[in-house]
């Protein structure tokens, strides 16, 4: 969806927008066309547009979290940044091939996996996800996914409060005092992130409890940052069943 809207906004004009998914077969000491594919079948997701292209500059950093050439208002630059973090959590890579004025088209390479058949599900019956009362203040600058995650909870039995910022964040917390259980935050916001944030909270309620989410690998410093603070977080995109059970591991505790 990002490299979609990413692409509409490169052809204000009108345009073609074209996705094609192909097959790749590696085999053993052949050259692979990125250096993180091993041998073996791949999946190939391309989306290519017909707009204005990008610099080649800006190729070497359009995946870091807050580059843009958007202007004021117009993006955050993470888009991007969540299209390489899901990919590589999914033990892929991501390729992009672009000229100023001739388009831009980014391939996605995912590792084929071999799913056994679903059992026949006849007689079965769905677990029940863990649920609760308690009062999440929940921090997300995505719309859609502050939106889903938001009915995934009251769903669930919680009382959720929404913010898309970390003030905001901020202001919800004072307004509510110690109404709210625990706070799930976005870790990469404009402004004030997840981690910022927290330090923030604690300084005002020291038992606050916090789950992080987070599109990006689990790589660098700022992991070292979480480990040493102690704030649990859960990799994007999750679903709600993980999201149900880590919730009333940390409010039980």
């Amino acid at each position: 969806m990002n490299l979609a809207l990413n692409a509409r906004d490169a052809m204000p004009d009108g345009g073609q927008l074209t996705f094609s998914l192909t097959t790749l077969t590696l085999a053993p000491g052949q050259t692979p066309p990125l250096p993180d594919l091993g041998p073996g079948r791949w999946g190939c997701l391309t989306v290519s547009d017909s707009g204005a292209g990008i610099a080649p500059e800006h190729l070497a950093h359009i995946f870091e979290p807050f580059f843009t050439t958007k202007g004021p208002g117009k993006g955050s630059g993470l888009g991007l940044a969540q299209v390489y973090g899901i990919v590589k959590q999914h033990d892929g890579a991501i390729d992009v091939s672009s000229k100023p004025g001739a388009g831009a088209a980014f391939t996605i390479y995912l590792p084929h996996v071999n799913t056994p058949a679903l059992a026949e599900a006849q007689g079965s019956t769905v677990a029940t996800l863990p649920s609760g009362t308690e009062t999440i203040l929940l921090v997300e600058d995505n719309v859609a996914t502050r939106e889903a995650i938001g009915e995934s909870l009251a769903g669930l039995g919680y009382r959720v409060f929404s913010a898309a910022t970390g003030a905001e964040a901020l202001a919800l917390f004072d307004a509510q005092g110690q109404g709210i259980d625990l706070v799930l935050s976005d870790l990469v916001m404009p402004e004030m992130g997840g981690l910022e944030l927290f330090r923030r909270l604690r300084a005002q309620a020291p038992a606050l409890k916090m789950l992080i989410m987070t599109g990006h690998a689990p790589e660098g410093d700022i992991y070292g940052d979480l480990r040493q603070a102690g704030i649990p977080w859960l990799q994007k995109p999750f679903a709600i069943a993980d999201l149900a059970a880590r919730l009333r591991t940390l409010l039980d505790r």
